[in-house]
């Protein structure tokens, strides 16, 4: 099953604006795919002024789990986050061993 996970890092200072954008397009992708599991995850620490977050996204009803398109979906999405985070969204692909 492809599953994505998805990282990037957040100013600390757009904690607040990052989490409530993060919240609103996974809502929105679970009303659209109703089966979705998506997830927010940061790490605990603080470096530099900034946390690491990351994005997990599987779908289990769905033979092979997350489809290309489904990713392109995903993308879109989210691309109002891109001016509250500091660098890209780095996405990569794992399938079940």
């Amino acid at each position: 099953m492809r599953e994505l996970f998805v990282y990037y890092r957040v100013v600390v200072s757009r904690e607040p604006e990052a989490l409530a954008c993060v919240l609103a397009f996974q809502a929105a992708l679970r009303e659209r795919h109703s089966t979705i599991q998506a997830r927010l995850l940061r790490r605990p620490e603080t470096q530099g002024g900034g946390q690491t977050w990351m994005e997990t996204y599987a779908e289990p009803s769905v033979v092979g789990g997350i489809t290309e398109t489904l990713q392109a979906e995903i993308e879109a999405l989210a691309l109002p986050l891109a001016p509250l985070i500091a660098g890209p969204r780095h996405v990569e692909v794992f399938i079940a061993a």
